[in-house]
């Protein structure tokens, strides 16, 4: 599978400026995937930039806003997708295995959290 990064960066911005607190429904493993994608190149790259003398600090500080700003959007798809493998949201709290879920294929039918989410 090709990497669409028109399609993460679209998945990340529908995320976050839309659903950034919907907390119902499921999530696709794609979309999943591709929004913290997007996250991780927005983290890494204020990371670095805060390593350059004199601006670091002001780098530092958004690089803290934006992920204060991308924390409950973060939880909401998270949960979304332990809805999409017929799990509870809870699920996000244990480490390790919560990346394990996430990687499995969704309820391929409807199930208790909705319908199987919209192939893209």
């Amino acid at each position: 599978m090709n990497y669409d990064f028109n399609y993460a960066l679209a998945v990340f911005l529908d995320n976050v400026m839309n659903r950034y607190a919907a907390f119902e429904g499921r999530t696709s493993r794609r979309e999943f995937w591709h929004y913290v994608s997007i996250a991780f190149m927005i983290s890494i790259a204020l990371n670095i930039l805060s390593a350059i003398p004199y601006l670091g600090a002001i780098f530092s500080l958004l690089s803290l806003l934006v992920s204060l700003a991308l924390l409950l959007p973060g939880i909401g798809i998270a949960i979304r997708r332990m809805h999409d493998i017929d799990q509870s949201g809870i699920m996000v709290l244990i480490p390790l295995y919560n990346i394990y879920l996430a990687c499995q294929p969704g309820t391929p039918r409807t199930n208790r959290f909705g319908p199987e989410p919209a192939k893209t």
